[in-house]
């Protein structure tokens, strides 16, 4: 009997269905994060030695002992901002744009994704040429890239793959963990992300007085699986605070935001470098005078939670009431140790700390004009000093002595007849 009818004579196949997929692909998509076709990157220290090794290389056409890793550590340190433009480096980059066309798919193809994504700029005529060459191998890519692609189709266009990546921020609850789901490995480092970061902020700056955007920014800036942005923070911190250079946010708003942005880049007060050394002076203000208001709450708070005194009330009300018509310009509290417990529920805030009187008296510090004004918890006297006095308090010390205080003022008066204390802390600043 023919095979043929042998075939046509025998029982019907039995047909396996496939399993669902979707499991597989999860399991591709674990492995590819935990293990991306990352690129060695050299230590600056390194990079010149590297390169003037593929400089060798290339123009004495010798690749012995040579492999993909030490290749493509290469081509980071022959791009990167330092070199990319370096007239003799050009025969190295030009030996790079012909083998990404030239290259089978595999590990460099790959790579050479990475260092265009990190080295990008949009000043720079080598980020330009590598789009283009890397544009004829959109095909020949590997998983993460090619799916990189397919999200992102104007990614290999330089002047419009930042715009591509910022809408997709804009519309991502969480920005950072967005890009990192793209398969950019460092979102806040690479050429290209810088090039975005600035068209972002752009984008939300008119929309920081929404909460949800505001958490959007924050998500970008400190995100919980990565390092604080720092570099273009300056100007989203700016940002931020430019919506309410004109208005003034609910006392909830002001003391998330205040205590958000200290605990990301420190107190400016106590820090002058990182993103405030250049920062706006009159937005900066706008954080200090925050900054002023969450110190006089936090001192009238604890006295309130600490003292039962008749007398405190009408204090607290009037300093505060001094705060609000903006006649307190810098304000800075010292708690002693009997207030440590309530001060460590402090978020994000710093203070210094009283260490005279066993710890039992706190203090609060204010400048007010030309005045340094020492009001204290309990029974302590309100002391003033001229600002150029050498004895007066400075502000923003770590530790200070309330005994030590009171010893070189001129000038105090105890709350006794709260009336004439009033009178005489306006008549005196």
């Amino acid at each position: 009997m023919r095979a043929s009818k042998k075939l046509r004579n025998s029982n019907n196949l039995l047909v396996r269905a496939l399993p669902p997929l979707d499991e597989v692909q999860r399991s591709v998509d674990s492995v590819i994060e935990k293990w991306p076709d990352a690129v060695t990157s050299p230590h600056s220290d390194e990079r010149d030695k590297i390169a003037q090794d593929m400089l060798r290389r290339v123009l004495e056409w010798d690749w012995h002992d040579i492999n993909t890793q030490r290749t493509t550590s290469a081509a980071v340190a022959v791009f990167d901002a330092d070199r990319c433009t370096r007239y003799d480096l050009t025969p190295v980059r030009e030996f790079f744009q012909a083998e990404i066309i030239a290259s089978p798919p595999g590990a460099f193809l790959d790579a050479m994704v990475g260092v265009y994504i990190d080295s990008f700029s949009l000043d720079s005529e080598h980020t330009l040429l590598m789009a283009r060459a890397l544009a004829m191998r959109i095909n020949d890519f590997g998983y993460a890239n090619s799916k990189l692609i397919a999200d992102v189709p104007d990614l290999l266009k330089p002047a419009s793959a930042p715009q591509a990546l910022a809408a997709i921020m804009l519309k991502s609850e969480d920005p950072f963990q967005a890009m990192k789901d793209l398969g950019l490995r460092s979102p806040h480092n690479s050429g290209l992300m810088q090039a975005t970061h600035p068209i972002f902020i752009k984008s939300i700056a008119r929309k920081l007085g929404n909460s949800e955007e505001r958490q959007r920014l924050f998500n970008w800036l400190t995100p919980k699986a990565g390092m604080t942005l720092e570099t273009g923070a300056t100007s989203a911190i700016e940002a931020l605070l430019a919506i309410w250079k004109d208005s003034s946010p609910t006392e909830e708003i002001r003391q998330d935001l205040s205590e958000k942005i200290v605990a990301a880049y420190n107190d400016p007060r106590l820090n002058r470098g990182g993103i405030w050394s250049g920062f706006d002076p009159s937005l900066k203000q706008i954080l200090l005078r925050w900054l002023t208001r969450q110190h006089m709450k936090y001192f009238c708070d604890m006295v309130t939670a600490t003292q039962s005194s008749h007398m405190w009330g009408p204090r607290r009300d009037f300093w505060l009431q001094l705060d609000e018509d903006k006649r307190i310009d810098e304000a800075w509290v010292a708690f002693g140790t009997s207030a440590t417990q309530y001060a460590q529920q402090i978020q994000g805030l710093q203070f210094g700390r009283q260490l005279d009187r066993g710890g039992s008296t706190s203090l609060l510090i204010m400048r007010i004009g030309n005045k340094i004004v020492v009001d204290g918890c309990h029974s302590y006297k309100t002391h003033i000093f001229r600002y150029d006095d050498p004895k007066a308090p400075k502000l923003y010390q770590s530790h200070y002595h309330c005994d030590r205080i009171m010893r070189n003022a001129k000038n105090s008066k105890p709350h006794s007849s709260i009336p004439v204390w009033k009178q005489w802390v306006e008549q005196h600043v």
